[in-house]
């Protein structure tokens, strides 16, 4: 029978097998150097042991995988998962699981959650935002009310995928994460709303920049809506459009991050935007915690 066992990585090594061998750059760095530095925030790495033989490596920290990958040439997927379980008997949470895996640990007892996906473009200033008539770009800043922009991006998001998928804010919940958005991108900001001239009012909103700390200073959008009553007249593409514009003198690239499922994905495709890998985060079924079938 097998003997599995884990043994402590040194993690700037660890993070140099973690991107040959991850088979997916999830975040879509396209860079070497900062796919190394993903890893090395935690000095949780393991390598993962067969018989005293590595065939693969993850973070599991405080009962949670991350960056798990197989070192080849062991290509048997669901024994480099028995043995990570047969290893460590509590983890209730993986994170960043490729789709290859799912059906590996659904086996294993564990549920799925929500499955994302990065998706980049080329920042271009040749881009053209068009507008219907009747309607104009303003900043969106910190002199804009924030509780409007709070009460917009609810209405927006309303009975969409992220609803379903994270739950319903309130309106202190969505104030508060607007603030977060708009303190993150305030070192370089590109948020827009969309002016509807006659009815005076917001038709739709994007929230984006570059965050100081974010490698490579890539530009990112954290939030985009339209309000139904203006939805199919391509406000969100000019929009995108226009952040595309304006990120190219700051940034070589625009990222977003999409749950899958989002109809906005075929919006965001039509204008350009390239999909990475998905990736999804799964969690132990409370029926089967504690027992995994070697």
């Amino acid at each position: 029978m097998p003997k599995y066992r884990l043994e402590q990585a040194e993690k700037e090594r660890f993070a140099v097998y973690q991107v040959i061998y991850a088979d997916a750059d999830i975040e879509m760095w396209y860079d070497w150097n900062t796919r190394l530095k993903d890893t090395q925030f935690s000095d949780q790495c393991y390598w993962i042991l067969c018989d005293e033989v590595r065939i693969g490596g993850a973070i599991i920290n405080d009962g949670t995988v991350m960056y798990p990958f197989l070192i080849a040439p062991f290509a048997d997927r669901t024994v480099f998962w028995r043995a990570l379980f047969n290893c460590s008997h509590d983890i209730k949470h993986i994170n960043g699981v490729l789709q290859q895996d799912v059906s590996i640990l659904l086996a294993f007892g564990y549920k799925l959650g929500v499955i994302r996906q990065v998706m980049c473009c080329p920042a271009d200033d040749s881009v053209t935002a068009v507008l219907p008539d009747g309607f104009s770009v303003r900043s969106l800043d910190k002199t804009t009310d924030i509780n409007t922009i709070a009460r917009i991006i609810m209405e927006g998001y309303a009975g969409g995928i992220d609803n379903e998928t994270y739950g319903i804010p309130d309106e202190a919940k969505a104030t508060a994460d607007v603030q977060h958005l708009m303190k993150v991108y305030e070192h370089r900001n590109f948020s827009l709303y969309v002016f509807d001239e006659q009815e005076q009012a917001i038709a739709g909103l994007c929230i984006a920049g570059i965050y100081e700390k974010m490698p490579l200073g890539v530009a990112e959008i954290g939030d985009l809506c339209v309000l139904p009553k203006y939805r199919n007249i391509r406000l969100a593409e000019a929009m995108l459009n226009y952040v595309r514009a304006t990120a190219h003198e700051y940034s070589q690239v625009v990222k977003l991050c999409v749950t899958v499922g989002n109809e906005a994905e075929n919006l965001y495709r039509k204008v350009g935007f390239y999909p990475g890998p998905r990736f999804a985060n799964m969690s132990k079924r409370n029926e089967f915690a504690g027992f995994h079938s070697l």
